[in-house]
């Protein structure tokens, strides 16, 4: 019952106290050989919240942290909701443009960085007159006129506490990804942070008593949503700074890593070095978001690992929407295999619709625009005159394009942006790309368009053969013009060693199109 109404009442930091109070021996965070027990974490949240209200810093301040997935940044981030500030997360791999860009358009009062970031920070500090708080997480001395986050915990070590935030305060101004242009900023409150707990931990991940879940995307993303529901069940969140098969597979099988929270191209990569799979026997849940996974690859990847996927559908604005759990990845039945292709069906209290261009719902099958609501949805943008982009009449309109089948089941057809219209057909490139991902010598693929004078658009395929193998030009175009028709058949198809990724992981369909539409007045021709 206390559990049930801290969440209800929105308190995330009061959830985090119970897993303190049950649990005080454990180990709560791992980062290799660093280890913080859960008594000795709250300690470190409490003298962290402390010490940024000593520093000026409180309810409703809005606070960027530009870390890596390491020790320090959970305390950090606790600490923070507990003196009443508000996060907004910046991913260590995007550029020092998109650093700048998002501290203005969040109007952040201060930043927490490490050391690693000292020379971005340097650059990007006098065009941040806004930002009056530099607080630096290392062990190197900090420059001047920067507050080592070490000294302020240390000096905060007792003293009364702030109030615990209630449930309609700020706790994220959440920046999407920006995949289809600038990044937005997102208000979230208390209220949708604590369902998300509920949703990740009943409903997505399940975590098991003890569970051991490693974070190797970065916290700043999707996985963060799963450390509470770890904690709340007495496991531990063990972080990893970047990704590789290696890397990865060294820490599960040290840890004994019993679930993750993946994009699919940290998914591929692990299938594509099947000598390390053998040493992932203890997971049990890989949990896939961000970006939509080819069907032929899940199926590898279920004939691998077994039944270990769980999928779930989110954005920055809507929040956590639905879900394909372990029971449903079934390639070995005819319904089984065509939902691998699909997101699941709408988490509880979730509510989903397709729309037309005119907001009216769609039957079943129709392609239309992805409508939610839900009680983790956005409370709306930081520049409110945006609201209406994406809020009309309580619903979320996410940008994708999608359809509901009779039994309720989710499929996303593509980003409304990344649609191609080539000679007057509407082409959608990840329809395209799950046909050439089902292709034996294709690793992965992305498809976009570019200019032509003849279609318009040109279907374009990029593709990454698989090691050793390099499939005829020719037969890739052939593939999909068998099963899609000519229309949908890549005009061209170009190979590369690998794709380009935005900062959270996804395939970067901006950097692919820019060369081709530099110089032009918009994008579409």
């Amino acid at each position: 019952m206390y559990l049930t109404q801290g969440l209800h009442r929105g308190n995330v930091c009061q959830a985090f106290e119970r897993a303190v109070a049950m649990y005080p021996e454990r180990v709560a965070v791992a980062d290799g050989e660093r280890i913080l027990s859960y008594s000795q974490l709250a300690a470190q949240v409490h003298a962290t919240a402390r010490g940024l209200r000593a520093a000026g810093l409180g309810a409703g301040d809005r606070v960027a942290l530009l870390m890596p997935n390491c020790l320090e940044f959970l305390p950090t981030l606790f600490g923070l909701w507990r003196a009443g500030a508000a996060f907004t997360q910046l991913s260590p791999r995007a550029g020092v443009a998109d650093f700048r860009y998002i501290l203005e358009s969040v109007g952040a009062k201060a930043l927490i960085y490490h050391e690693r970031l000292d020379q971005a920070v340097a650059h990007i500090r006098p065009a941040l007159p806004g930002t009056r708080l530099f607080i630096r997480c290392g062990s190197s001395p900090a420059p001047a006129d920067t507050i080592a986050l070490g000294k302020l915990v240390a000096g905060a070590a007792g003293g009364e506490l702030p109030p615990v935030p209630g449930n309609r305060q700020l706790a994220m101004v959440g920046v999407t990804s920006g995949t289809t242009g600038r990044p937005k900023a997102v208000l979230i409150d208390h209220a949708a942070w604590s369902y998300y707990a509920i949703q990740a931990g009943l409903e997505i991940a399940d975590p098991k008593p003890g569970e051991i879940f490693l974070h190797v995307a970065p916290l700043t993303h999707v996985t963060l949503v799963f450390v509470l529901p770890t904690w709340l069940r007495g496991g531990t969140n063990v972080v990893l700074d970047g990704f590789t098969p290696g890397a990865f597979a060294d820490v599960v099988e040290r840890r004994g890593v019993t679930a993750t929270a993946a994009v699919p191209t940290i998914v591929y990569a692990l299938l594509d070095a099947p000598a390390l799979l053998k040493r992932l026997g203890t997971l049990s849940t890989i949990v896939y978001a961000g970006a939509p996974m080819s069907p032929a690859r899940l199926a590898e990847g279920v004939a691998r690992l077994g039944r270990v996927f769980v999928q779930t559908y989110a954005g920055t604005e809507p929040g956590f929407v639905s879900r394909l759990g372990k029971e449903e990845h079934d390639p070995g039945s005819e319904p089984g295999r065509r939902r691998l292709s699909s997101a699941g069906r709408p988490l509880s209290f979730v509510a989903v619709c397709v729309q037309d261009e005119q907001d009216r719902e769609l039957p079943a099958g129709a392609v239309g625009e992805v409508c939610v609501r839900s009680p983790g949805q956005m409370r709306g943008y930081l520049q409110s005159e945006r609201d209406p982009e994406a809020l009309r009449d309580g619903w979320v309109h996410t940008g994708d394009l999608g359809r509901l089948d009779e039994d309720g089941y989710l499929y996303i057809v593509d980003r409304k942006k990344d649609m191609i219209i080539t000679g007057g057909v509407n082409v959608f490139p990840a329809q395209v790309e799950a046909i050439l991902s089902a292709h034996p010598a294709v690793a992965q693929c992305a498809v976009i368009g570019i200019p032509d004078d003849r279609w318009g658009e040109a279907v374009t395929a990029v593709c990454v053969p698989r090691q050793g193998q390099k499939p005829a030009e020719h037969e890739l175009i052939e593939l999909v013009k068998a099963n899609k028709g000519g229309a949908w058949a890549p005009k061209h198809v170009l190979f590369a060693e690998q794709l380009p990724t935005t900062a959270t992981g996804k395939v970067d369909k901006k950097a692919l199109r820019a060369p081709y539409w530099k110089g032009r007045e918009r994008g579409v021709n």
